[in-house]
């Protein structure tokens, strides 16, 4: 029985990954406005009883598509975070892995800065909520021991994400539009050696 169920579970997730994809890719190349339920179901191979089951509506997938997409950004960044040694070396890691990331994914990264144009149902405003909480408290927490410690300005706990990132997605979100020539990655170095300079502490 143990097993059925592991099974279900399994193909259940696999139903729910294929949608998600089916409708990035749909997103993609339509838009998200001129994206209908048959063009994801189609792209999918689900039925539309099945995407309204795990879904409830286009809107309820495209914020299943950016909650997804955002879980898994933070998750790559804080396992990796993780086995940094030093303030300078989670700092630029910050910087390095979002740029390697969205080379990596230039369609959900795209997706995820047009957060905007999405109609978000209130359940998913909340849990956006709870994952960009639970993310910021994680990264602080790491960094928190090099602030102690004097490796790294003391400052307000939400500014730091925002300070160490901010310019580099304002340069990815240009990278995107086709407005800038040299991909994040190209330029990780430039921006990684800034977010240290505004983080490290002058002794």
């Amino acid at each position: 029985m143990g097993s059925r169920k592991t099974v279900m579970r399994a193909g259940t997730r696999a139903r729910r990954q294929s949608i998600l994809s089916a409708a990035l890719d749909c997103f993609t190349r339509f838009g998200l406005a001129s994206t209908t339920v048959e063009d994801i179901c189609r792209e999918s191979g689900a039925s539309i009883g099945s995407l309204y089951h795990h879904f409830g509506s286009k809107e309820g997938v495209a914020s299943g598509v950016f909650i997804d997409g955002i879980q898994r950004l933070n998750a790559d960044l804080v396992k990796k975070l993780k086995r940094r040694k030093s303030a300078e070396a989670g700092v630029r890691l910050v910087v390095t892995q979002y740029c390697d990331w969205v080379t990596k994914h230039p369609d959900l990264a795209r997706f995820l800065l047009h957060s905007r144009d999405i109609a978000f149902p209130d359940a998913a405003r909340a849990e956006l909520k709870r994952i960009h909480r639970d993310y910021i408290v994680e990264v602080f927490s790491w960094f928190a021991p090099f602030v102690t410690a004097g490796d790294m300005k003391r400052l307000p706990p939400d500014t730091y994400v925002p300070i160490i990132s901010g310019p580099i997605q304002d340069y990815t979100r240009n990278w995107l539009a086709g407005q800038s020539q040299s991909s994040p990655v190209e330029v990780k170095g430039i921006f990684a050696d800034a977010a240290w300079a505004a983080m490290r502490t002058v002794r």
